[in-house]
């Protein structure tokens, strides 16, 4: 399946050179303009800072106590917050390596630690396609609230110990330079930028075969909406300038950041594999990260009744949810016995 699939891929790049070439260009202007400028420093800076045993302190207990990970953790999540993806997920990884947190602890931190930053949400979504920056400022409330509420579901599973770990950083890690920390953040960059411009010009060239005009023939199916979250599910930002077009953009966006994209996952995956690391709940969380996204931003844009009284008791589930959990298992081990 995946040889035909790289069959049908080199046979369009073929049909739809020029197009690709579009698209590749496009997308290369987008990691010049955008990603890089406002990922490297973030990426240099971080990997200083961790790997000289630097964490954010006050968050520490909560992130211990919240989400059932080390206190170190919370750096890592500071960082997916205000760097944006994936470098709180480069951020778990180079904790792990300089010896921080145990693989637990950076397993479960990729869960809800691969985040967009304000600057996507303020500058893209708030300027170029919701044209608020108060509504661009809202969405990157929601998502980092949606996100803490996933660290809270996935990463607080099982019987694992809440208290914060502190555990001695490696003298090699210890004393990394700028240099060495530059060549790093450059060689995840560049497999960045080499991702973005990959699944772009994939989408461009399923857009040139038809594939997005099938289903406006699908009836009773919102084409427009569609078009915009199945863009999104592979390269969020074609998803999110289609969702320009719908009147439920807010609410598309919202999902569409949460989710992340495949192309996001690739560029996160490649760093967690490097570090050997290999979180099970990570898709399953980044799309409950999506649906409460999408969930809070329709309270928020179409409130009423219902939505307002099913987004309080999705936020209570969360936060109660390990309690829950626990509960369940001990009953379900009592009943087995």
């Amino acid at each position: 399946m995946i040889t035909i699939a790289i069959f049908f891929g080199l046979f369009g790049l073929i049909v739809y050179s020029k197009e690709s070439a579009d698209a590749a260009r496009n997308a290369l202007r987008v990691c010049a303009t955008s990603v890089i400028p406002s990922l490297f420093p973030f990426f240099v800076l971080s990997k200083l800072l961790l790997s000289g045993g630097f964490h954010f302190p006050f968050p520490n207990r909560f992130a211990a106590r919240f989400f059932g990970v080390s206190g170190a953790c919370a750096s890592a999540f500071c960082v997916s917050i205000l760097g944006g993806y994936p470098a709180g997920a480069s951020a778990a990884a180079d904790l792990y390596r300089s010896g921080a947190i145990t693989k637990q602890d950076a397993e479960r931190s990729l869960c809800f630690c691969n985040n967009s930053g304000p600057a996507f949400f303020l500058s893209f979504i708030g300027g170029t396609v919701l044209h608020s920056t108060r509504l661009g400022f809202v969405l990157y409330l929601i998502h980092v609230i949606s996100a803490a509420l996933c660290g809270r579901v996935f990463a607080g599973q099982g019987s694992f110990m809440l208290q914060i770990r502190r555990l001695a950083v490696s003298e090699q890690a210890r004393n990394k330079r700028l240099s060495e920390a530059v060549s790093e953040s450059c060689a995840s960059l560049l497999q960045i930028s080499g991702l973005i411009v990959f699944y772009s010009v994939m989408v461009a060239m399923a857009e040139e075969i038809g594939l997005f005009r099938l289903l406006s023939k699908i009836p009773n199916l919102p084409a427009t909406e569609a078009k915009a979250i199945l863009c999104g599910v592979f390269e969020l930002s074609v998803g999110i300038l289609r969702s320009a077009e719908s009147r439920f953009a807010f609410v598309l966006c919202a999902f569409i950041m949460g989710w992340g994209g495949f192309c996001v996952h690739a560029q996160a995956k490649a760093i967690w594999q490097n570090a050997g690391l290999q979180p099970r709940h990570y898709y399953r969380s980044k799309l409950l990260h999506g649906f409460i996204s999408a969930l809070f931003a329709l309270c928020y844009r179409f409130p009423s009744a219902y939505s307002v009284s099913l987004s309080a008791g999705i936020f209570l589930l969360c936060v109660f949810f390990p309690s829950f959990s626990k509960k369940w298992g001990r009953n379900l081990q009592r009943n087995t016995l």
